[in-house]
């Protein structure tokens, strides 16, 4: 049996992306012999390898940024999209202040967040491969940790050292030891598998902040799933766009596994044969057209990128399997738009 592991990268609150990613592969029911992470990989990971998926899925989605970070209500509404207001500014203040006299952000929820979803014994027990990067601040010197190599009393003090932003309040995390963010080396671990020979690697990208280490020459297949849109910024405030990070991860990575059409949406593949067909009465010109306005060279892509633009256009929702032959029909007796991308799906005919 082929050994499969996931890779996380770092960045922030843009991480609710990797939870989704990893419930595609379970609903595709691949298994995964170990996973990694830096930052806020490297949590996602624990949890994960210790079999809290579901719990952390909830964390995500019940998440509130700004709460965990020290963050004043005032300031937490204005994120959200609430208008600028002297309550904002002087939560602002409030804010601002209380980073400084901690000589910077208080790790201390962050800490009883991991104890909440990562339990040492059941990673102990865990058939699972679990590891880790971080940075020794002092002479700046990189540290992949393997689960073997860490203490149950040291674990979530480790989790904490990959995740050590310049923000933060720097305290000794381990052995007296300031640690920082392992993006600083290493923003995607994906060697720490490479190294146990792992048959397949995917890395979840999340285009974090951080230095990426170039791939070992390896016989390991690495592939890389990442957002086919924004995610949120690495300090997001706003709940909604987390927990659609969530979706985004879940969907890129399903349109991946399972080999579907789309860039941004999802479209179940249809055969060559009625690619083909559906352009019987799209002349050569017509077509050309398409495929130069979308920088494409094949039929199948000529016609994917049609309907993902129309889509787009009327801001249907992007979290959903299509069917190719349904969004035509639906376009062609929903939407009238003299634009030469609606009079092409308008030609796309089946009989």
């Amino acid at each position: 049996m082929q050994k499969i592991g996931l890779a996380l990268e770092g960045g922030g609150l843009k991480g609710s992306y990797q939870i989704g990613a990893y419930y595609a592969f379970k609903d595709c029911h691949i298994k995964i012999s170990g996973i990694v992470g830096t930052s806020i990989g490297a949590f996602n990971a624990a949890a994960i390898a210790c079999g809290n998926e579901a719990k952390l899925l909830e964390f995500w989605q019940q998440i509130k940024p700004g709460e965990i970070l020290g963050i004043n209500k005032e300031v937490i509404k204005y994120f959200n999209g609430e208008k600028l207001s002297l309550s904002f500014l002087k939560g602002l203040k409030s804010t601002t202040m209380s980073i400084l006299k901690n000589h910077g952000i208080d790790t201390s929820e962050m800490r009883k967040i991991g104890q909440t979803l990562v339990n040492p014994e059941k990673l102990r027990s865990s058939p699972m491969d679990f590891g880790l990067t971080t940075v020794k601040f002092r002479k700046l010197t990189p540290v992949y940790m393997y689960k073997e190599e860490i203490s149950d009393d040291k674990l979530i003090d480790s989790i904490i050292a990959s995740c050590y932003l310049p923000v933060f309040r720097l305290d000794p995390v381990i052995d007296n030891h300031i640690y920082i963010d392992g993006g600083f080396y290493d923003n995607c671990p994906s060697r720490m598998l490479v190294e146990k020979n792992y048959d397949i690697v995917y890395e979840i990208r999340i285009n974090g902040i951080g230095f990426n280490r170039p791939h070992l020459d390896t016989k390991t297949k690495i592939i890389t799933i990442s957002p086919s849109r924004d995610l949120c910024s690495i300090f997001e405030m706003n709940s909604s766009n987390i927990s659609e990070n969530i979706l985004m991860g879940y969907y890129d990575t399903i349109r991946y596994l399972k080999n579907y059409d789309g860039q941004k949406y999802v479209f179940k593949k249809l055969p060559d044969f009625l690619i083909k067909r559906l352009l019987r009465k799209v002349s050569n010109k017509e077509l050309k057209r398409i495929k130069s306005f979308f920088n494409v060279k094949t039929k199948r892509e000529a016609i994917v990128c049609s309907l993902e633009y129309v889509l787009e256009k009327e801001h249907i929702n992007y979290y959903h399997i299509y069917s190719v032959l349904k969004v035509i029909h639906v376009i062609n007796h929903k939407y009238e738009n003299e634009n030469f991308v609606y009079q092409f799906i308008n030609k796309l005919r089946i009989f």
